[in-house]
């Protein structure tokens, strides 16, 4: 694992990054997907043992502010849906 890959300490778990990144987005989730990738994993909130706890939607709404970002209702709810989804899956595979 690179040195990039800490953060405050804590370990970051590893991700196989596939050959090609090429997916498509449905028109109306791509401001979900601009909301949540705005804030570039500095808005995670972690427990002791370092496993992901979920987003921190506190810092996560001054990010948002110094990028111009005010998600609306719907979108922050497909937010928190796809944050969650992002949680379990780093978390299973750090189990794995």
């Amino acid at each position: 694992m690179d040195e990039d890959a800490a953060l405050f300490g804590m370990t970051m778990p590893d991700i196989d990054v596939p050959e090609e990144t090429h997916f498509e987005v449905l028109k109306d989730n791509w401001p979900v997907l601009e909301a949540f990738f705005v804030l570039e994993g500095c808005a995670w909130q972690y427990t002791g043992m370092g496993d992901l706890i979920g987003l921190d939607y506190s810092a996560a709404h001054i990010i948002w502010g110094y990028a111009g970002i005010k998600p609306s209702q719907d979108v922050f709810m497909g937010l928190m849906l796809f944050a969650k989804t992002v949680v379990n899956e780093l978390n299973l595979r750090k189990k794995s």
